[in-house]
């Protein structure tokens, strides 16, 4: 697991039974990473956004995705419990790549932030950091279902990367 990686789960395992605390921390941890703590396989050429997440907010929580380009992914909610090192696993990684690929294409459709604002119930929220700045997003998950919003692309990548995360802590 990558340098960054093992913070995160160190910092998980001493917060274990805070899960708002927790939850805040990763999520910042995750989202404001030190671009040169983000370490490529070797061979590895760097493309797509640095890191890019989706959070959906909920009635009571947040349910946070994030990929980074050293092929670390976590999913992790407000409400307590989640996955770190999702990323150890071919079929995550791949999918992780598209979505960070996908999130770079969408910067677009994203205004430019150095805060990345949490979404509302009924939200979804997209966050990119790429070479060219941090880039931030969101719209109703409704729309995004009917896919009929230009972000509903990035939506529907997300939303595969949780299937894979949930698919790979079941193997």
């Amino acid at each position: 697991m990558p340098e960054w990686g093992q913070r995160l789960r160190s910092l998980l395992e001493k917060a274990i039974g805070q899960p708002g605390r927790t939850y805040e921390t990763l999520r910042s941890m995750a989202l404001g990473v030190d671009s040169s703590m983000i370490v490529l396989p070797d061979g590895q050429s760097w493309g797509g956004a640095l890191v890019a997440a989706m959070e959906i907010g909920l009635p009571t929580a947040t349910v946070t995705i994030v990929a980074t380009a050293d092929g670390t992914v976590s999913m992790y909610t407000s409400a307590g419990g989640g996955v770190i090192g999702a990323g150890g696993h071919a079929a995550v990684r791949g999918v992780a790549e598209r979505f960070r690929t996908l999130a770079a294409e969408s910067r677009g459709l994203l205004d430019r932030s150095d805060e990345f604002l949490m979404p509302e119930p009924g939200e979804v929220r997209f966050h990119a950091r790429t070479a060219d700045g941090d880039y931030s997003g969101g719209a109703p998950e409704a729309v995004l279902r009917t896919a009929r919003h230009p972000l509903a692309p990035l939506y529907a990548a997300g939303q595969d990367l949780l299937t894979e995360i949930r698919l790979s802590t079941q193997r």
